[in-house]
């Protein structure tokens, strides 16, 4: 599962968001992280899956997988989440320079620069760890979150046609990637 719920422009003209705080999710974070899952999973237009992982299951995600293989960033505005952004690693040798990207932004904070602050956590993170690409799939009807991850960097890596079931008929699922290491530098 790797759904992107919509975050596009920084800010609403005419509205004023306090600048959100991101950090690292920690055991304790579970619930309320399951909470913000579940409250955008309902909303039925971002996830591919059918529902978040249970709390037990990510409390022992945040606790057992090392920094170097995943990291979680929770976004707060006002004591309350508003967003995450998951990296996870590739497991296998051959791809461990690839992590993947799981952004989501709760429905009343999109547009205020919370997508943008995870992404540069997860970028950083990705630089830290000596890794040469973020890759990413978000729906094709995601107009906001293809926005954002463009003004990012990130790039069409391919379109899977038709590959998620929405409403009554179906969706494509974009690829997109940000090299942090020039493909050039391979050759």
């Amino acid at each position: 599962m790797r759904g992107l719920a919509a975050e596009g422009r920084e800010g609403v003209a005419g509205e004023s968001h306090s600048r959100p705080r991101v950090r690292l999710a920690r055991r304790a974070d579970a619930r309320a992280w399951r909470a913000l899952q579940q409250g955008i999973y309902d909303e039925g237009l971002w996830f591919v899956g059918d529902g978040p992982a249970s709390e037990r299951a990510l409390a022992a995600r945040l606790q057992l997988t090392p920094r170097h293989r995943a990291a979680v960033w929770l976004a707060e505005r006002d004591g309350a989440l508003v967003g995450w952004c998951e990296a996870a690693r590739l497991q296998s040798q051959r791809l461990e320079h690839v992590a993947m990207l799981t952004v989501a932004v709760a429905s009343g904070s999109r547009r205020t620069g919370v997508g943008s602050a995870l992404l540069v956590e997860a970028e950083a993170w990705g630089r830290q760890q000596g890794l040469r690409k973020l890759s990413l799939h978000v729906r094709a009807g995601n107009a906001a979150a293809l926005a954002l991850y463009r003004r990012f960097g990130f790039t069409v890596e391919g379109v899977e046609r038709s590959q998620v079931r929405a409403g009554g008929g179906f969706e494509d699922n974009v690829i997109m990637a940000k090299h942090l290491v020039a493909p050039e530098a391979d050759a």
